[in-house]
């Protein structure tokens, strides 16, 4: 039943109740004032203050940064060069974050699966294991994974932050279809379908025609853009991205063609104005400016189709309906200070997920690697220009001359053997240079060990300076080598808390939207999934320890324990059992580098279960094994007892004279039969003792499994 509507004080209630049950009229999420809501122009104004507002926009502090990252990056000129003297420029930010990325990489995709999703009920077991497979294969073959995990990282080390946007796109693409030799009656067949659109149609001249039609085919995917730090934006308040992060928005240029695939009116597409100034932010002109040239000076094309708009896709806590609850919505739009609305939504989660190497408590932008290295990339790079130039000095001194007594020219051209004209002797005098004092080669190591401490990276731990472990114990080297990763460990684990957030919404979409069936193969089974049918409060879990230390030391430990669990089976203890070894077996195929450890070791879980013996059932058995043998031995007796009465008879019969032949033959008989008789007595007596002894062994493995 539904309540209402009941009017009164400009507030309206109106809400089914599906229970048949009264909603309370006082609920607040059924509160709503009409007089409260908000019209277009409102919602125009918040979103353009807003976006002048954001962080990370044009001419902000946080952008500047950026631009300085990208220029250290890229070794480009610190602007205070002096002509004539060395230029050259190191570029320790790019090697410091070059050499984080490979640990990072081999942390996250060394092994089976980047991320495991855990039932939170014993029902959810199946479930979970099916969303950590498909998820995980989805994300590295469909969306990139590896890609995207490289340039996310990337982003974070040298800008601060990293930005990803997961959403499901539906993309409406134009598809043609040619149908050749069709009657009348089929081309009215095929129009039939309002979706299809003649494009040519000609006439064969036997009464049947070709035709082409055009056909938008609704193409619908699961999607996660990088998103480039200067596109987005979030509100200046805000110390966490999260569901309810008051605003957030993606600045990108798009074509009115995307816009239109998309679903939006042609109509009002064509008419959106072009706005070109996100196309100069600090950020994007730094990076492109090798690339293109800025300002841009192409020509417009000339399909509008193919013209290109800024677009800004904003989410915002919004009041809009007047219910008194700021709603999470989606709202896209185009222009700064003139901003056209495109599209208004509510949703239900925010899109974005960042990370950032060096988080800030209290603040939303953390520290990037370039803001650790920057200053010492300044300082090696000017203390070695000063080095050059002593040496070019050196090699090349300045000299003392009387004027007018010398040749100038002889004087300035540097060739070996050379002769400089002089008036008379001593007119030309070298001024003396100074060798760089050698103790500036030390200062140089001194700065390259105040960056490894500051992030963990060197050539220590790259396996690259052989020289610097030349005179430094095993367990010394461990140490070190512990310590630098340890600070790359624990941004590896800060990481791993963003990438749990990307696969937690690559969960929720696949279950909101229509994602197709699929058939995976799990534990070495073809299973048919639905992803719809899924739990959305699974429960998340990245394993980052992979990368720690080196791969060879992993292996031998691993090994170590394997070898420690078989030494366990053999004794017979039952602290080890056959999953135990298997999950041993399986981080030991991880720690080599294989993938699918399922090729070489078998889930003991996907054997079919045992039979377990009945004890009752093999006691009958040999029960009637034993009868079946004394039965044998009755009828062969019987057959011999009729044999031996059958010749007394008969010597009987033949009389006196082959009386002592028969007698003789009854004997031996006898004899034969007694022999007989006792060794089936023995065999008897053997199997009654081995049905006795198996049965007591089955009556304890009985009383064994009953106790467990």
């Amino acid at each position: 039943m539904a309540v209402g509507p009941y009017e009164g004080e400009n507030y309206v209630y109106d809400q089914p109740d599906d229970s048949g049950g009264i909603i309370s009229a006082n609920h607040p999420l059924l509160l709503v004032n009409e007089s409260h809501a908000l019209d277009e122009m409102q919602v125009k104004s918040i979103l353009a203050h807003e976006i002048e507002d954001a962080l990370g926009g044009l001419g902000s502090q946080v952008a500047e940064e950026r631009r300085r990252a990208l220029r250290m990056y890229y070794g480009r000129p610190f602007g205070n060069e002096v002509e004539g003297r060395s230029k050259v420029i190191l570029t320790d930010v790019a090697d410091t974050i070059e050499w984080i990325l490979p640990s990072l990489m081999r942390m996250f995709t060394g092994s089976q699966y980047i991320a495991r999703f855990l039932p939170n009920k014993p029902e959810d077991v199946a479930i979970a294991e099916q969303a950590t497979e498909y998820i995980n294969s989805h994300f590295m073959n469909e969306c990139r994974g590896f890609q995207v995990l490289h340039d996310w990282f990337k982003d974070a080390l040298l800008e601060k932050n990293g930005i990803t946007k997961t959403y499901f796109e539906t993309r409406y693409e134009p598809k043609v279809e040619t149908y050749r030799g069709v009657s009348v009656a089929g081309i009215i067949k095929i129009l039939e379908d309002q979706e299809y659109v003649p494009v040519a149609f000609d006439d064969r001249g036997d009464g049947t025609y070709d035709l082409r039609v055009k056909k938008a085919i609704a193409i619908g995917m699961i999607k996660i853009d990088l998103v480039p730090p200067e596109e987005f934006l979030i509100a200046r308040r805000t110390i966490e991205l999260n569901d309810y992060t008051a605003f957030s928005a993606h600045r990108k240029k798009v074509t009115v063609s995307d816009l239109i695939s998309l679903g939006f009116d042609p109509k009002i597409v064509m008419t959106l104005p072009s706005d070109d100034s996100p196309e100069y932010s600090e950020g994007r002109t730094e990076r492109l400016s090798e690339d293109e040239t800025f300002p841009v000076t192409t020509a417009e094309r000339a399909d509008p189709a193919s013209r290109e708009i800024w677009t800004t896709e904003c989410y915002i806590r919004l009041d809009e309906d007047g219910d008194g609850y700021a709603e999470l919505r989606k709202i896209i739009v185009v222009g700064e200070q003139s901003i056209s609305v495109l599209e208004d939504m509510e949703i239900n989660w925010n899109p974005f997920t960042s990370i950032t190497p060096i988080p800030m408590p209290h603040k939303f932008f953390g520290l990037s690697i370039s803001d650790q290295v920057s200053d010492l990339q300044v300082i090696r790079s000017t203390l070695l220009r000063q080095m050059l130039d002593n040496m070019y000095l050196v090699n090349n001194g300045r000299y003392e001359v009387v004027n007018g007594a010398v040749q100038i020219d002889d004087l300035l051209t540097s060739r070996p053997g050379g002769i400089v004209r002089v008036d008379a002797p001593g007119m030309v005098n070298a001024l003396p240079t100074q060798p760089f004092n050698q103790s500036s080669f030390g200062l140089m190591e001194f700065l390259e060990g105040v960056r490894t401490m500051r992030t963990g990276a060197g050539m220590h731990n790259q396996g690259l300076d052989a020289a610097s472990f030349a005179n430094t114990t095993a367990t010394g080297v461990s140490q070190l080598m512990s310590a630098s990763y340890a600070r790359i460990e624990l941004i590896a684990r800060i990481f791993a808390e963003g990438v749990k957030e990307l696969f937690r919404k690559q969960l929720l979409l696949m279950v909101e939207n229509p994602v197709k069936r699929e058939v995976i193969k799990l534990r070495g089974k073809w299973v048919e999934i639905d992803p719809s049918s899924w739990n959305t409060n699974m429960s998340c879990e990245v394993q980052v320890g992979l990368g720690v230390g080196q791969a060879g030391e992993r292996i031998q430990h691993l090994s170590g324990i394997l070898e420690l669990q078989a030494a366990m089976q053999s004794r017979g203890l039952d602290i080890v059992s056959q999953q135990n070894a298997y999950n041993t077996a399986v981080k030991l195929v991880e720690a080599m580098g294989l993938r699918n450890p399922e090729m070489y070791f078998t889930d003991p879980q996907d054997k079919p279960p045992s039979e377990k013996p009945n004890p009752e059932m093999e006691i009958e058995k040999l029960k009637a094994r034993q009868k079946e043998e004394e039965s044998k031995r009755r009828e062969r007796d019987n057959q011999k007892e009729i044999m031996l009465g059958a010749e007394k008879v008969k010597i009987a019969l033949l009389g006196d004279k082959e009386l002592a032949t028969f007698r003789h033959l009854e004997l031996t008989q006898q004899a034969t039969l007694e022999r007989e008789r006792l060794a089936t007595q023995e065999r008897v007596a053997k199997i009654q003792a081995d049905a006795s002894e198996a049965i007591a062994r089955l009556n304890a493995a009985h009383r064994s499994n009953g106790d467990g």
